[in-house]
């Protein structure tokens, strides 16, 4: 198997630790500015990409922005993304078979995700975060090293969680919400629902 991974910067090549513990014949990054190598790998322009796809290649977006995100995807709708999963992380009862449903997705070393938990699509779950059982992860979100999602939240689409953040369990019936394209802030303990677009911080997050 080919991949190709969009984007040149720091989570792009820290996705190639992931890429490196699986037998990929060829590994290329794309990116719009830079030109050149990281390490042996060719950084090639996104004007290949289509070529790439013809070759057989596969993608997965190593870049954290959850916008940027979402702005390659519908960019490049027509070609095959995958999931990268470490094998260190830990998936709950059932999980593995749900993410393989699932497309875009990259799970780092040493995240555990519990069970009953719905992924969505392109999420980036950085090292070490955990969520628990019941959450409702929805597209393209974001969540740093080290944060903690209890159990019943929901993250809508976009939604980012800084470095060691926890969000509070919320109710099966009544999950909490962290709202569309909304940010918090690192070390941030987050006790009541979030609204759409907006940056939270602190302790208790506001």
């Amino acid at each position: 198997m080919r991949i190709a991974i969009f984007g040149a910067g720091g989570l792009a090549k820290e996705i190639l630790d992931i890429v490196m513990n699986f037998k990929f014949e060829n590994i290329v990054f794309i990116d719009t500015k830079f030109c050149g190598f990281i390490w042996d790998y060719p950084i090639v322009n996104e004007k290949e990409v289509h070529l790439l796809a013809k070759e057989n290649y596969k993608f997965i977006i190593g870049i954290a922005d959850t916008k940027v995100r979402k702005k390659i995807k519908e960019r490049f709708n027509d070609i095959e993304y995958i999931n990268l999963i470490h094998p260190f992380a830990t998936l709950g009862y059932r999980q593995k078979e749900d993410v393989e449903k699932k497309k875009g997705n990259v799970i780092f070393g040493g995240v555990k995700i519990s069970n009953s938990v719905s992924l969505g699509n392109f999420g980036i779950y950085y090292y070490n975060s955990t969520i628990g059982h019941d959450c409702i992860m929805e597209d393209f979100v974001t969540i740093c090293p080290g944060a903690n999602i209890s159990g019943n939240v929901k993250l809508c689409e976009g939604a980012f969680i800084g470095a060691n953040a926890c969000v509070l369990q919320g109710n099966f019936t009544d999950k909490k919400i962290i709202g569309r394209n909304s940010v918090v802030g690192a070390g941030a303990v987050v006790t009541k629902n979030i609204a759409e677009n907006i940056i939270v911080k602190g302790i208790p997050a506001k």
